[in-house]
């Protein structure tokens, strides 16, 4: 992230896990009710009321009438947009499995965060901001982009010496379509721009054009303007370039609501602000989501949101919604199996699906993750409580199979895990000791494939 800062959030939602999503100035049609409205009133009605910026009462009908027949009873609908989270107590499928993890304070290196992956031939390289925390006193970071590299599809990772981007930000990486490689990154100076660096080779990179954004006329969910934009995320589209960076609220007061505002250029180097993108929750987005296209030309979008179940009060969530058009629509949010902060995916081209994730120990620092996208008979559930207490609810596995690290300190906890049966699942229950570390770096690791939860 731009900068960090530590809170313990708590949300109390009456309406369901996530409230409706507020998209300023523009109607939102994910494609199953747009392939509904298509049969029903015709493509070129459909079409006329995917680019309206307001429906009439007809319209508005029409657009409730597809979204109830195709909408389930864990969704929520409206015109402005639909969401559908899962319970927090809900076990999903495990489907990424860890590689490799990297923590603060090796190799002389600060508070390390903020993982973006980039292909180059048979190498991987992790771009990462060598930075710190103000209360945390770690020598070694400089605040700048560095790098660590991997000739194995990212199992092991070596680090490279000096600085890559010469910017104080996180940034986006990603090959050029006309050659070559390009990365986004905010230059301060007068405001901070958003900026286009450009390298030939895919390891250091020079600094091009960019401007500042005033993002102001993107409101959260409550009418809040933005200030402070995360780590802009960038994806190649018909008219230029894509870009969703979200409200970092630094100065804001808990709880938050912090949205996400897409940003649009043509060139890459001179960006405008898109509120009829804007995507705004009842709920928090916690920290930078990716915005990636895939090895099959969806855009995937990775949310971590913060969701609290209406009858625990445990928080828990990282949420994916697609788009086949440009960004035009989204699919309803479905979660993802692992939470992760300020992720980054990639699809290398041996096949293989990688998950680049941060994390945060608030006494050691920081971590960079990658994950494999893998297939498993494992499911799980895991909730939270004031970042303190970790609940997993694990099927398909024995409790021989199920390992409890905090990846950051890489510690294994395993044998403090105080677990419970109940018919087929495994509980596993984490509890931080007072004035210990907290919850956001630990994770469940299952078999042999590490499946991560």
């Amino acid at each position: 992230m731009r900068h960090k800062f530590s809170v313990v959030l708590v949300i109390s939602l009456g309406c369901g896990l996530l409230g409706a999503i507020n998209v300023a100035n523009a109607v939102v049609v994910d494609p199953s009710t747009k392939s509904c409205l298509d049969k029903t009133v015709g493509v070129k009605a459909a079409n006329k009321i995917v680019s309206a910026k307001k429906l009439t009462k007809a319209q508005t009908a029409q657009v409730a009438k597809c979204k109830s027949s195709a909408s389930s009873g864990g969704s929520t609908s409206g015109t402005t947009g639909t969401t559908t989270g899962s319970s927090a107590a809900g076990m999903v499928s495990l489907n990424y499995g860890l590689l490799a993890y990297i923590g603060s304070q090796q190799a002389g290196l600060g508070n390390i965060s903020d993982p973006a992956l980039l292909q180059v031939g048979g190498t991987l390289r992790m771009f990462f901001k060598n930075g710190n925390e103000p209360q945390i006193p770690i020598a070694g970071f400089d605040n700048k982009i560095h790098s660590y590299i991997s000739t194995d599809n990212g199992k092991t990772w070596t680090l490279e010496s000096g600085v890559r981007i010469d910017v104080t930000s996180p940034v986006t990486v990603r090959a050029a379509e006309s050659g070559g490689y390009e990365a986004w990154g905010w230059v301060s100076g007068g405001g901070d721009a958003m900026t286009r660096f450009t390298s030939a080779t895919g390891s250091d990179f020079i600094k091009g054009a960019g401007n500042v954004i005033n993002a102001s006329a993107c409101k959260s969910a409550d009418g809040t303007a933005a200030g402070f934009l995360g780590d802009p995320q960038v994806v190649k589209v018909a008219s230029g370039y894509l870009a969703y960076a979200h409200d970092l609220a630094a100065t804001g007061k808990a709880p938050f609501k912090r949205h996400m505002c897409a940003l649009t250029s043509t060139d890459g180097s001179t960006w405008v602000l898109d509120t009829s993108k804007t995507f705004a929750l009842q709920s928090d987005i916690q920290t930078n989501p990716e915005t990636y296209r895939n090895s099959s030309g969806v855009i995937e979008q990775i949310l971590p949101i913060d969701q609290v179940d209406p009858t625990t009060k445990l928080r828990s969530g990282m949420q994916l919604r697609t788009s086949t058009n440009d960004g035009a629509s989204w699919t309803e949010l479905s979660e993802l199996s692992f939470f992760a902060a300020d992720p980054d995916r990639l699809d290398l081209s041996n096949g293989d699906s990688l998950l680049a994730f941060g994390g945060f120990d608030q006494q050691k620092g920081g971590l960079l993750g990658v994950a494999k996208k893998i297939s498993t008979a494992y499911k799980a559930s895991r909730t939270e409580s004031d970042m303190q207490t970790v609940v997993w609810t694990i099927s398909g596995a024995s409790q021989a199979d199920i390992k409890i690290k905090n990846l950051c300190l890489n510690s294994d906890l395993t044998a403090s895990i105080k677990f419970a049966t109940s018919g087929s699942n495994i509980t596993a229950t984490y509890t931080a000791a007072a004035g210990g570390h907290g919850s956001s770096c630990v994770y469940a690791l299952i078999g042999s494939e590490q499946a991560i939860k």
